[in-house]
């Protein structure tokens, strides 16, 4: 249980962030309408009365780590995390773990997640800046008994800090937007400005971004239907990541071929009564050289090519294991293999709108499932009136 605790302060370490800063905000010229949330993701800490698809295959994952870390125990009787028998065990278990977690969220009815990110981006003697993004994501999908879905989705980006070029234009750096598909499987579409932090979430533990919210032009097009995607067998799943890395919206979350050879460089895992914990360091010259990944970072950055991992500095963990500060992945599943949070820790470089630039990035993703967090009610009926005021 100490080792538990341990991977679980890594998680609420603090954050550094960049990723998604040159993604600039367009004029808000639409009406102003009230979009404002209910109390979100109060059931973080709830675990998930859902099905999850991969949950046989992630327990298997488990149990094959168990099989071998059983046999070697400290002197508290506690697995030997650091033995490299366990560590050997804990790579495949850990990167199966992360690969069905992520494929989970394609099949499951309902889900929403939130993410924090906060950090810097460098641009040399073009300036600096420190920003803040966060992303709700809020998805039902047409099911039997459900007879239409829905996908309420908003990213806020701000500015905290900049000095340089960044300072004069941070305004362009600043965004809003609001996705909202409706049981039509339209999109209607707000953009926001003026963009503040709110209130404390308790649940959460972080300062919240708001923003004014305006009707935006894409209004009542057609959308994405709100469909679960299919299953995809566990043996698949690297053909899967291989064939979606060009796409705007790939399964595997972080950017990373998690099944690719040699990409895991160290891995522990632990327990607790509810959940599997588990840090994984990533190699960042494999992940440098497989061609998946490298395509995920360069299109979710919106890079001009040249776009790699930088490694970090070797520092010691609360294990005290020298480690790769450059990229990192601490995640937390639900025994059924459930997302229960998920943080991504990177470095990387690559130039974007002309300059070159390095980004220290860390995001954390919060999940839940339950009924109440996942109830669209008062967002329908938000949308419902915002239809009335655009007219």
């Amino acid at each position: 249980m100490k080792k538990a605790v341990k991977i679980i302060s890594l998680i609420v370490a603090p954050a550094v962030l960049a990723c998604g800063l040159f993604a600039g905000c367009k004029s808000c010229k639409g009406k102003k309408v009230n979009m404002e949330n209910k109390s979100i993701m109060q059931d973080i800490d709830v675990f998930p009365a859902v099905t999850a698809d991969y949950e046989q295959y992630s327990v298997q994952a488990y149990n094959d780590y168990k099989a071998v870390a059983g046999s070697y125990r400290d002197a508290e009787g506690e697995i030997d995390i650091l033995r490299d028998e366990v560590i050997a065990a804990a790579i495949p278990a850990a990167a199966k773990l992360y690969a069905y977690a992520c494929y989970n969220e394609r099949t499951l009815d309902r889900y929403v997640f939130f993410s924090d990110m906060e950090g810097t981006t460098d641009l040399g003697s073009n300036g600096k800046a420190v920003a803040r993004r966060q992303e709700y994501y809020l998805r039902i999908n047409e099911q039997p008994e459900v007879t239409c879905g829905y996908r309420y989705h908003y990213t806020l980006r701000k500015v905290v800090s900049s000095s340089g070029i960044i300072d004069t234009f941070k305004g362009l750096f600043e965004s809003a937007r609001l996705r909202f598909t409706d049981k039509t499987d339209l999109l209607y579409r707000f953009e926001g400005n003026d963009i503040q932090f709110g209130d404390w979430h308790d649940v959460l533990e972080t300062q919240m971004l708001k923003c004014e919210w305006r009707t935006g032009d894409d209004w009542g097009k057609p959308d994405v239907v709100m469909r679960k995607s299919d299953f995809v067998a566990p043996e698949n799943i690297l053909a899967d990541i291989n064939a979606q890395a060009g796409n705007s919206d790939p399964t595997i979350r972080g950017n990373i071929n998690i099944l690719a050879d040699n990409i895991i460089q160290f891995a522990s895992i632990t327990e607790d009564e509810n959940c599997i914990n588990i840090m994984m360091t990533i190699n960042t010259d494999v992940a440098n050289k497989d061609e998946a990944s490298v395509k995920m970072l360069t299109h979710a950055n919106d890079t001009s090519g040249n776009c790699y991992w930088k490694k970090g500095n070797v520092e010691e963990d609360s294990f005290g294991i020298a480690v790769d500060t450059g990229l990192r992945i601490i995640f937390r599943v639900w025994k059924n293999g459930l997302f229960r949070s998920n943080t991504i820790i990177e470095r990387w470089r690559g130039k974007t709108h002309g300059f070159n630039g390095t980004a220290d990035s860390q995001i954390t993703y919060y999940y839940s499932y339950s009924a109440d967090d996942c109830d669209m009610t008062d967002n329908i009926a938000m949308l419902e009136q915002a239809k009335k005021v655009k007219g």
